[in-house]
């Protein structure tokens, strides 16, 4: 019993007389065999490659089901789009993007069903103007984004600029990306009639009345060959003091 008590003593006294790193190394052995017997996670290189080999395929089917869940956000996101419930499906497209942060077309469901929420403020006492900023803001960030990941992504470069034209009244902003959509898709009449409006809208009259010129000799739609012949008439009194 004496000869224990003074190998403990003996112990004792070499941890007190151990430097710096020798205690924490002393520390670190202790706390290692602390964590094991209470069943901790793992810390050492060897427990870690056990812990795979023995957990591999949990990790594996985890993944897998987190992958689906992923998916259905971003199919719930297009579906509630789909039928006008544009509240869900931003919440759900913000779900969608934890998973699919690269995903172009998951950002532009959020930035079309933010641009159609930012309306919703009207109805809030005082008319929300902060609430309609806020969302107006989350539904340019979005379409931005979504065009930062795939630039030919016309719809969100049609999306951002009717935003622009017809939300925030800055003209200049929306001419940019109608000329990246136009430069994709020659004969969209609608993104033309918004590029019109934008050019007008910029003070740049003559190249409005050139693009209804344009939708005059691209449209088979009459009603629309009329529309950019009355809105050129308008520009062009304007211009020449008709």
């Amino acid at each position: 019993m004496r000869r224990t008590i003074i190998l403990a003593l003996a112990a004792v006294a070499t941890l007190s007389s151990c430097g710096g790193d020798d205690a924490t190394f002393i520390e670190r052995m202790f706390d290692l065999e602390s964590r094991s017997s209470k069943g901790a996670p793992p810390s050492t290189i060897e427990e870690l490659k056990e812990g795979i080999r023995r957990y591999g395929d949990e990790v594996e089917k985890t993944a897998a089901a987190m992958e689906k869940v992923g998916t259905y956000w971003r199919m719930l996101a297009v579906r509630y789009l789909d039928k006008g419930l544009y509240g869900d499906a931003y919440d759900a497209a913000t779900k969608a993007l934890r998973h699919y942060p690269d995903s172009s077309g998951i950002y532009y469901v959020a930035g079309m069903s933010a641009a159609f929420l930012s309306k919703t403020a009207a109805a809030q006492p005082g008319g929300g103007a902060a609430s309609r900023a806020e969302w107006l803001a989350a539904a340019v960030g979005a379409y931005r984004r979504s065009i930062e990941i795939e630039p030919r992504n016309t719809k969100a470069l049609y999306g951002l600029a009717v935003l622009y034209t017809f939300e925030l009244e800055d003209h200049e902003s929306a001419i940019g990306p109608l000329e990246t959509l136009l430069g994709i898709e020659t004969k969209n009449v609608d993104a033309m009639f918004v590029y019109a409006r934008a050019l007008y809208g910029s003070g740049r009259l003559q190249e409005a009345s050139d693009v209804y010129d344009r939708i005059i000799s691209t449209t088979r739609v009459d009603e629309k060959r009329k529309q950019a012949a009355d809105n050129k008439k308008r520009v062009l009194d304007e211009l020449y003091g008709g």
